[in-house]
């Protein structure tokens, strides 16, 4: 068990680091419109960088939950889930970039740049975005669970609070911060007691404190 931990909180720092870098990378195509951004090989790259960010994260915050687990109560098995979905999600959306971005940018360009409006692909858009905010479940849960320190939890808190702040920024940052956020978790997970020294401590009540 402390091999997966220990390999999982790695992939918390690196899947971090990379959807971090990946997006980074993003930021400094300037080319318009995106449907001819989508065809350079820096995005090409871009894409490929944050979609094995999020395969990392997905690895490295279920270590974190399995952790905390006997603690985190179902309040907690609840809020994994709902992450979990989320990463799943934004994985499709970066599987897209990578693989089908390109096809679109040919035969459909009005998708990428926005032109061609479709309420379920906005709908698609918006709940996406919405449930970057899951970190902020498992951001308190963590907090409350006490297994680890609360840069952990707070660095979640962060992931999922940023999505819900409007900044003067493309939305490349916020994925720099979502990441770097994540890494700093991973790091800081890394310092929690082994688990063999905390078996048959009984979880805490999730009504009081």
């Amino acid at each position: 068990m402390q091999r997966y931990l220990s390999f999982g909180y790695l992939a918390t720092i690196i899947g971090g680091l990379l959807l971090a870098a990946g997006s980074m990378l993003s930021l400094t195509i300037a080319v318009e419109p995106f449907s001819a951004k989508v065809v350079t090989g820096a995005f090409a790259a871009s894409s490929a960088i944050r979609l094995l960010g999020a395969a990392g994260m997905i690895i490295g915050l279920t270590a974190v939950y399995v952790r905390e687990s006997a603690r985190a109560g179902t309040f907690g098995l609840l809020a994994y889930t709902v992450v979990i979905v989320n990463l799943v999600l934004q994985a499709g959306w970066m599987w897209a970039d990578t693989f089908v971005s390109g096809v679109l940018a040919v035969n459909a360009p009005g998708v990428l740049n926005g032109t061609s409006s479709d309420s379920r692909m906005d709908a698609a858009f918006m709940v996406a975005w919405l449930m970057n905010s899951s970190f902020i479940l498992l951001g308190i849960a963590t907090l409350r669970a006490r297994v680890f320190g609360r840069a952990v939890g707070g660095a979640l808190l962060v992931m999922g609070i940023v999505t819900l702040v409007p900044l003067p920024f493309d939305g490349p940052v916020y994925e720099v911060i979502i990441g770097t956020s994540c890494a700093v978790a991973g790091i800081f997970a890394r310092r929690v007691t082994p688990v063999a020294s905390v078996e048959g401590v009984a979880p805490p009540s999730l009504v009081t404190n």
